[in-house]
Protein backbone atom coordinates (compact mmCIF):
# COMPACT_ATOMS: atom_id res chain seq x y z
CA UNK A 1 0.00 0.00 0.00
CA UNK A 2 1.36 3.33 -0.96
CA UNK A 3 1.62 5.68 2.06
CA UNK A 4 2.37 9.02 1.56
CA UNK A 5 3.73 11.66 4.70
CA UNK A 6 3.86 14.82 4.23
CA UNK A 7 6.20 16.81 6.26
CA UNK A 8 9.68 15.64 7.90
CA UNK A 9 9.06 16.75 11.55
CA UNK A 10 8.43 15.05 14.60
CA UNK A 11 5.40 13.83 13.92
CA UNK A 12 6.20 13.01 10.16
CA UNK A 13 8.81 10.92 11.22
CA UNK A 14 7.84 9.39 14.13
CA UNK A 15 4.74 7.79 12.17
CA UNK A 16 7.38 6.84 9.32
CA UNK A 17 9.66 4.71 11.86
CA UNK A 18 6.43 3.32 13.25
CA UNK A 19 5.02 1.99 9.75
CA UNK A 20 8.12 0.91 9.10
CA UNK A 21 8.15 -1.26 12.10
CA UNK A 22 4.48 -1.88 12.63
CA UNK A 23 3.36 -2.78 8.64
CA UNK A 24 6.88 -3.77 7.59
CA UNK A 25 6.57 -4.46 4.05
CA UNK A 26 2.65 -4.10 3.78
CA UNK A 27 3.79 -0.51 2.83
CA UNK A 28 5.66 1.64 0.53
CA UNK A 29 6.78 5.27 2.38
CA UNK A 30 6.96 7.88 0.42
CA UNK A 31 8.05 11.38 2.18
CA UNK A 32 7.50 14.63 1.16
CA UNK A 33 9.45 17.39 2.99
CA UNK A 34 10.37 21.07 1.77
CA UNK A 35 12.92 20.68 3.90
CA UNK A 36 16.54 17.85 2.87
CA UNK A 37 17.04 17.69 7.12
CA UNK A 38 15.62 17.26 10.40
CA UNK A 39 16.19 19.88 12.75
CA UNK A 40 16.31 18.64 16.42
CA UNK A 41 16.68 21.47 18.50
CA UNK A 42 17.71 20.02 21.93
CA UNK A 43 19.59 23.61 22.67
CA UNK A 44 18.59 25.48 20.22
CA UNK A 45 17.29 28.13 23.13
CA UNK A 46 20.76 27.83 24.28
CA UNK A 47 22.49 28.92 21.02
CA UNK A 48 21.98 32.93 21.49
CA UNK A 49 24.12 32.19 24.87
CA UNK A 50 26.66 29.90 22.81
CA UNK A 51 25.93 26.75 25.04
CA UNK A 52 24.58 24.53 22.93
CA UNK A 53 23.31 24.45 19.02
CA UNK A 54 20.05 22.67 17.45
CA UNK A 55 21.50 19.65 15.39
CA UNK A 56 20.91 18.65 11.60
CA UNK A 57 19.92 15.30 10.29
CA UNK A 58 19.89 14.58 6.76
CA UNK A 59 16.22 12.88 5.92
CA UNK A 60 17.89 10.20 4.06
CA UNK A 61 19.51 8.86 7.54
CA UNK A 62 16.56 8.78 9.28
CA UNK A 63 14.09 7.48 6.02
CA UNK A 64 16.67 4.62 4.91
CA UNK A 65 14.37 2.57 2.62
CA UNK A 66 11.84 5.73 1.74
CA UNK A 67 11.12 7.82 -1.55
CA UNK A 68 12.45 11.27 -0.25
CA UNK A 69 11.13 14.29 -2.24
CA UNK A 70 11.85 17.89 -1.13
CA UNK A 71 8.56 19.81 -1.49
CA UNK A 72 5.76 20.43 -0.05
CA UNK A 73 1.73 19.11 -0.42
CA UNK A 74 -0.66 21.81 -0.72
CA UNK A 75 -3.57 20.27 -1.93
CA UNK A 76 -5.18 17.05 -1.33
CA UNK A 77 -7.73 15.27 -3.22
CA UNK A 78 -8.70 12.35 -0.74
CA UNK A 79 -11.50 10.83 -3.29
CA UNK A 80 -8.91 10.48 -6.08
CA UNK A 81 -6.29 9.34 -3.63
CA UNK A 82 -4.35 11.94 -5.39
CA UNK A 83 -1.76 15.48 -3.44
CA UNK A 84 -0.57 18.12 -5.36
CA UNK A 85 2.76 19.26 -4.64
CA UNK A 86 3.73 23.17 -4.13
CA UNK A 87 6.20 22.88 -7.08
CA UNK A 88 3.90 21.77 -9.55
CA UNK A 89 2.40 17.76 -10.32
CA UNK A 90 0.90 15.68 -8.21
CA UNK A 91 1.18 12.24 -6.46
CA UNK A 92 -1.07 9.52 -5.88
CA UNK A 93 -1.78 7.88 -2.44
CA UNK A 94 -3.93 4.51 -0.62
CA UNK A 95 -3.22 6.21 2.37
CA UNK A 96 -1.92 10.15 3.29
CA UNK A 97 -0.27 11.78 6.96
CA UNK A 98 -0.50 15.55 6.76
CA UNK A 99 2.09 16.31 9.32
CA UNK A 100 3.17 19.45 7.77
CA UNK A 101 3.53 21.38 11.02
CA UNK A 102 2.77 25.08 11.84
CA UNK A 103 3.79 27.90 10.83
CA UNK A 104 5.21 30.68 12.51
CA UNK A 105 4.29 34.16 11.95
CA UNK A 106 4.74 37.83 14.01
CA UNK A 107 3.64 37.51 17.71
CA UNK A 108 3.60 41.32 18.59
CA UNK A 109 3.72 43.83 15.73
CA UNK A 110 6.95 45.33 15.88
CA UNK A 111 8.86 42.76 18.20
CA UNK A 112 11.81 40.82 17.38
CA UNK A 113 10.22 37.17 16.87
CA UNK A 114 12.71 34.45 18.28
CA UNK A 115 11.87 30.63 18.77
CA UNK A 116 13.62 27.70 19.07
CA UNK A 117 13.92 26.78 15.26
CA UNK A 118 14.35 30.70 14.63
CA UNK A 119 17.60 32.62 13.24
CA UNK A 120 19.34 32.61 16.76
CA UNK A 121 21.33 35.81 15.83
CA UNK A 122 18.07 37.60 16.36
CA UNK A 123 18.31 37.31 19.91
CA UNK A 124 22.08 37.45 19.81
CA UNK A 125 21.66 41.26 18.52
CA UNK A 126 19.74 41.94 21.41
CA UNK A 127 22.29 40.19 23.83
CA UNK A 128 25.06 42.40 22.36
CA UNK A 129 22.84 45.71 22.42
CA UNK A 130 22.96 44.43 26.66
CA UNK A 131 25.81 43.56 26.76
CA UNK A 132 27.40 47.31 25.55
CA UNK A 133 24.69 48.98 27.76
CA UNK A 134 21.58 49.77 24.83
CA UNK A 135 19.09 48.39 26.24
CA UNK A 136 18.01 48.03 30.01
CA UNK A 137 14.10 47.52 30.07
CA UNK A 138 13.22 44.40 28.02
CA UNK A 139 9.54 42.47 27.71
CA UNK A 140 9.84 38.81 26.70
CA UNK A 141 6.22 38.01 25.39
CA UNK A 142 3.76 35.26 25.00
CA UNK A 143 1.19 36.05 22.52
CA UNK A 144 -2.58 34.50 22.65
CA UNK A 145 -3.30 31.27 20.68
CA UNK A 146 -1.54 29.07 19.08
CA UNK A 147 2.00 29.10 21.16
CA UNK A 148 4.75 26.49 22.92
CA UNK A 149 4.95 28.96 26.22
CA UNK A 150 8.43 27.38 27.83
CA UNK A 151 11.15 28.97 25.63
CA UNK A 152 9.95 32.54 26.66
CA UNK A 153 10.56 31.38 30.17
CA UNK A 154 13.83 29.78 29.52
CA UNK A 155 15.14 33.48 27.06
CA UNK A 156 13.97 35.55 30.39
CA UNK A 157 16.00 33.26 33.09
CA UNK A 158 18.83 33.26 30.69
CA UNK A 159 19.26 36.37 29.45
CA UNK A 160 18.89 37.96 33.09
CA UNK A 161 21.41 35.53 34.20
CA UNK A 162 24.12 36.79 31.00
CA UNK A 163 23.25 40.19 31.95
CA UNK A 164 24.35 39.82 35.84
CA UNK A 165 27.78 37.86 34.05
CA UNK A 166 28.50 41.17 32.08
CA UNK A 167 27.72 43.15 35.43
CA UNK A 168 24.73 45.06 34.49
CA UNK A 169 23.01 44.89 37.27
CA UNK A 170 20.20 47.58 36.42
CA UNK A 171 18.84 45.57 33.34
CA UNK A 172 14.82 45.02 34.26
CA UNK A 173 13.33 42.17 32.05
CA UNK A 174 9.82 41.26 32.18
CA UNK A 175 7.73 38.46 30.99
CA UNK A 176 4.37 39.23 29.66
CA UNK A 177 1.92 36.29 29.30
CA UNK A 178 -2.18 35.77 28.69
CA UNK A 179 -1.93 32.35 31.32
CA UNK A 180 -3.00 32.94 34.35
CA UNK A 181 -0.43 31.42 36.08
CA UNK A 182 3.39 30.67 34.25
CA UNK A 183 3.31 27.32 32.31
CA UNK A 184 -0.22 26.60 33.95
CA UNK A 185 -0.83 24.00 31.39
CA UNK A 186 2.10 22.37 33.29
CA UNK A 187 0.14 22.07 36.46
CA UNK A 188 0.58 24.25 39.81
CA UNK A 189 3.69 23.21 41.17
CA UNK A 190 5.47 23.59 38.31
CA UNK A 191 3.96 27.30 38.07
CA UNK A 192 4.48 28.18 41.28
CA UNK A 193 8.11 26.81 40.67
CA UNK A 194 8.71 28.90 37.75
CA UNK A 195 7.29 31.91 39.45
CA UNK A 196 10.07 31.26 41.94
CA UNK A 197 12.96 31.47 39.58
CA UNK A 198 11.74 33.76 37.95
CA UNK A 199 11.95 35.95 40.90
CA UNK A 200 15.05 34.50 42.35
CA UNK A 201 16.58 36.31 38.55
CA UNK A 202 14.94 39.22 39.23
CA UNK A 203 12.69 38.63 36.52
CA UNK A 204 9.03 40.72 36.70
CA UNK A 205 5.96 38.58 35.57
CA UNK A 206 2.52 40.05 34.20
CA UNK A 207 0.06 37.14 33.48
CA UNK A 208 -3.78 37.55 32.31
CA UNK A 209 -2.58 39.92 29.94
CA UNK A 210 -2.28 40.60 25.68
CA UNK A 211 0.47 43.10 24.77
CA UNK A 212 0.77 45.06 21.76
CA UNK A 213 3.12 47.58 20.43
CA UNK A 214 1.88 51.37 22.16
CA UNK A 215 2.38 54.43 20.12
CA UNK A 216 5.44 56.24 20.70
CA UNK A 217 7.36 52.96 21.79
CA UNK A 218 6.62 50.31 24.82
CA UNK A 219 3.73 47.70 24.77
CA UNK A 220 0.13 48.61 25.99
CA UNK A 221 -1.41 45.95 28.30
CA UNK A 222 -4.97 44.73 28.04
CA UNK A 223 -7.67 44.35 29.39
CA UNK A 224 -6.24 47.07 31.93
CA UNK A 225 -5.00 49.48 28.72
CA UNK A 226 -1.76 49.86 31.14
CA UNK A 227 1.52 51.08 29.23
CA UNK A 228 4.74 49.07 29.83
CA UNK A 229 7.76 51.17 29.22
CA UNK A 230 10.25 48.90 27.66
CA UNK A 231 13.62 49.76 24.63
CA UNK A 232 13.43 46.28 23.48
CA UNK A 233 10.44 44.19 22.84
CA UNK A 234 10.98 40.22 21.88
CA UNK A 235 7.89 37.73 21.39
CA UNK A 236 7.64 34.06 20.66
CA UNK A 237 5.75 33.36 17.37
CA UNK A 238 1.88 33.15 17.39
CA UNK A 239 1.27 29.92 14.96
CA UNK A 240 -1.00 29.12 12.33
CA UNK A 241 -1.79 26.17 10.39
CA UNK A 242 -0.76 24.42 6.71
CA UNK A 243 -4.08 25.74 5.32
CA UNK A 244 -4.13 22.99 2.77
CA UNK A 245 -6.38 22.85 0.12
CA UNK A 246 -9.16 20.03 0.12
CA UNK A 247 -9.30 19.62 3.69
CA UNK A 248 -11.34 20.66 6.60
CA UNK A 249 -9.91 23.73 8.89
CA UNK A 250 -10.55 26.77 10.95
CA UNK A 251 -10.33 29.78 10.16
CA UNK A 252 -6.66 29.92 11.25
CA UNK A 253 -5.62 26.93 8.66
CA UNK A 254 -5.27 24.19 11.69
CA UNK A 255 -6.74 20.85 10.02
CA UNK A 256 -9.71 19.69 11.88
CA UNK A 257 -9.18 15.93 13.03
CA UNK A 258 -11.61 13.22 15.01
CA UNK A 259 -10.60 11.13 17.97
CA UNK A 260 -8.85 8.76 15.08
CA UNK A 261 -6.76 11.29 13.96
CA UNK A 262 -8.43 10.87 10.84
CA UNK A 263 -9.09 14.44 9.11
CA UNK A 264 -12.90 15.28 9.22
CA UNK A 265 -14.83 14.49 5.98
CA UNK A 266 -12.22 11.93 4.27
CA UNK A 267 -11.45 8.35 4.25
CA UNK A 268 -7.55 8.60 3.55
CA UNK A 269 -6.35 10.81 4.79
CA UNK A 270 -4.78 11.57 8.97
CA UNK A 271 -3.18 14.34 10.15
CA UNK A 272 -1.08 14.70 13.02
CA UNK A 273 1.23 17.14 14.84
CA UNK A 274 1.30 21.22 15.17
CA UNK A 275 -0.52 22.07 12.16
CA UNK A 276 -4.04 20.13 13.77
CA UNK A 277 -6.72 22.05 15.65
CA UNK A 278 -4.83 21.05 18.98
CA UNK A 279 -4.62 23.98 20.97
CA UNK A 280 -1.76 22.25 22.99
CA UNK A 281 1.38 22.71 20.93
CA UNK A 282 4.38 19.99 21.98
CA UNK A 283 6.67 17.55 20.91
CA UNK A 284 5.59 14.76 22.89
CA UNK A 285 1.23 15.49 22.13
CA UNK A 286 2.83 15.46 17.97
CA UNK A 287 4.60 11.59 18.77
CA UNK A 288 1.64 10.14 20.21
CA UNK A 289 -0.69 11.96 17.15
CA UNK A 290 1.22 10.07 15.05
CA UNK A 291 0.77 7.04 16.71
CA UNK A 292 -2.98 7.23 16.63
CA UNK A 293 -2.51 7.93 12.72
CA UNK A 294 0.01 4.77 12.47
CA UNK A 295 -2.73 2.56 13.96
CA UNK A 296 -5.30 3.78 11.60
CA UNK A 297 -3.13 3.49 8.88
CA UNK A 298 -1.49 -0.24 9.58
CA UNK A 299 -5.32 -1.75 9.64
CA UNK A 300 -5.70 -0.35 6.36
CA UNK A 301 -2.53 -1.60 5.44
CA UNK A 302 -3.73 -5.63 6.29
CA UNK A 303 -2.25 -5.77 9.82
CA UNK A 304 -4.43 -7.39 12.26
CA UNK A 305 -2.90 -6.72 15.83
CA UNK A 306 -4.92 -3.55 17.48
CA UNK A 307 -1.89 -1.03 18.08
CA UNK A 308 -2.53 0.50 21.13
CA UNK A 309 -0.80 4.81 20.80
CA UNK A 310 -1.95 5.23 24.48
CA UNK A 311 -3.15 8.35 26.45
CA UNK A 312 -1.79 11.61 25.24
CA UNK A 313 0.28 12.68 28.31
CA UNK A 314 2.30 15.83 28.25
CA UNK A 315 5.49 14.51 30.38
CA UNK A 316 8.97 15.87 30.99
CA UNK A 317 10.86 17.37 33.96
CA UNK A 318 11.36 21.08 35.01
CA UNK A 319 14.88 21.30 35.94
CA UNK A 320 15.68 24.09 38.40
CA UNK A 321 19.06 25.86 37.87
CA UNK A 322 19.73 27.86 40.78
CA UNK A 323 18.16 25.37 43.66
CA UNK A 324 19.75 22.23 41.86
CA UNK A 325 22.34 21.25 39.11
CA UNK A 326 21.24 20.93 35.44
CA UNK A 327 22.28 18.24 34.74
CA UNK A 328 22.03 17.76 30.92
CA UNK A 329 23.86 16.41 27.94
CA UNK A 330 26.26 18.58 25.95
CA UNK A 331 25.83 21.41 28.33
CA UNK A 332 27.70 20.36 30.93
CA UNK A 333 27.07 22.42 34.31
CA UNK A 334 26.74 25.55 32.60
CA UNK A 335 23.72 26.90 35.05
CA UNK A 336 22.49 28.72 31.10
CA UNK A 337 21.10 25.21 30.02
CA UNK A 338 17.52 25.30 29.04
CA UNK A 339 14.86 24.27 31.53
CA UNK A 340 13.32 21.59 30.10
CA UNK A 341 13.90 17.77 30.38
CA UNK A 342 13.82 15.98 27.59
CA UNK A 343 16.26 18.11 26.72
CA UNK A 344 14.95 17.87 22.72
CA UNK A 345 11.00 18.22 24.64
CA UNK A 346 10.59 15.33 22.82
CA UNK A 347 8.97 12.12 24.08
CA UNK A 348 7.84 9.23 21.29
CA UNK A 349 8.13 5.55 20.69
CA UNK A 350 10.14 5.67 17.41
CA UNK A 351 11.73 9.21 16.44
CA UNK A 352 13.70 9.55 19.83
CA UNK A 353 14.82 6.06 20.50
CA UNK A 354 16.34 6.23 16.54
CA UNK A 355 18.09 9.32 17.38
CA UNK A 356 19.48 7.81 20.78
CA UNK A 357 20.57 4.92 19.18
CA UNK A 358 22.31 7.02 16.28
CA UNK A 359 23.63 9.77 18.85
CA UNK A 360 21.37 12.71 18.10
CA UNK A 361 20.11 12.28 21.62
CA UNK A 362 20.82 11.30 24.84
CA UNK A 363 19.39 7.90 25.71
CA UNK A 364 16.47 7.13 28.07
CA UNK A 365 19.66 6.25 31.00
CA UNK A 366 20.60 9.82 30.70
CA UNK A 367 17.45 11.09 32.75
CA UNK A 368 17.89 13.15 35.89
CA UNK A 369 18.21 11.70 39.19
CA UNK A 370 14.48 11.54 40.50
CA UNK A 371 15.07 14.24 43.12
CA UNK A 372 16.55 16.28 40.57
CA UNK A 373 13.46 18.92 39.48
CA UNK A 374 9.69 18.35 39.15
CA UNK A 375 7.95 15.48 37.15
CA UNK A 376 5.27 16.84 35.07
CA UNK A 377 3.06 14.19 33.94
CA UNK A 378 -0.35 15.25 33.12
CA UNK A 379 -2.70 13.71 30.68
CA UNK A 380 -3.98 15.80 27.54
CA UNK A 381 -7.71 16.03 28.55
CA UNK A 382 -6.26 17.50 32.17
CA UNK A 383 -4.92 20.60 30.53
CA UNK A 384 -8.02 21.27 28.10
CA UNK A 385 -9.57 24.22 30.54
CA UNK A 386 -6.26 25.89 30.54
CA UNK A 387 -5.66 25.11 26.92
CA UNK A 388 -9.05 26.57 25.68
CA UNK A 389 -8.51 29.77 28.02
CA UNK A 390 -5.54 30.45 25.94
CA UNK A 391 -7.73 29.95 22.63
CA UNK A 392 -10.62 32.26 24.21
CA UNK A 393 -7.81 34.97 24.62
CA UNK A 394 -6.38 34.27 21.02
CA UNK A 395 -10.39 34.76 19.37
CA UNK A 396 -10.75 37.72 21.74
CA UNK A 397 -7.26 39.99 20.70
CA UNK A 398 -6.00 38.05 17.62
CA UNK A 399 -5.36 40.05 14.41
CA UNK A 400 -6.92 38.61 11.37
CA UNK A 401 -5.11 37.14 8.61
CA UNK A 402 -6.62 37.98 5.19
CA UNK A 403 -4.94 35.26 3.30
CA UNK A 404 -3.77 32.15 5.74
CA UNK A 405 -2.67 30.20 3.14
CA UNK A 406 -0.34 32.41 1.11
CA UNK A 407 0.92 33.47 4.75
CA UNK A 408 1.96 30.01 4.90
CA UNK A 409 3.03 29.52 1.68
CA UNK A 410 5.29 32.32 2.31
CA UNK A 411 6.39 31.03 5.31
CA UNK A 412 7.64 27.56 4.29
CA UNK A 413 9.82 29.45 1.56
CA UNK A 414 11.28 31.57 4.10
CA UNK A 415 11.95 28.23 6.44
CA UNK A 416 13.03 25.81 3.35
CA UNK A 417 16.05 28.61 2.33
CA UNK A 418 19.43 26.67 2.45
CA UNK A 419 21.61 27.63 5.27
Amino acid sequence: MDVLIAGGGIAGLEALLGLREVAGERVRLTLVAPDPDFTYRPMAVAEPFAVGQAKRVPLTEIAAGAEIITDAVVGVDDAAGQVRLEGGGTRAFDALLIAAGAHAIEGVEGATTWWPGGDSEAFGGLLRDVEEGYSKRLAIVIPPGAVWPLPAYELAIMTAGEAREQGHDDVRITVVTPERTPLSIFGPDVSTAVAEELERAGVQLITGAVATRAEGGGLTLQPSGDRLDVQRVVAIPRLIGPAIEGLAADDEGFLLTGEDGRVQGTERVWAAGDGIDSPVKFGGLATHQARVAIAGIAKLAGVEDDLDPGEAVLEGRLLLGSRQTRRLHGAGDHDGAPLWWPQGKVSGSFLPRWLAEHDFAPPASAVPAPDEGIEVRRPVRALAEEAQQLFDIRRQYRIADPDIAALGRRMRALQSRPR
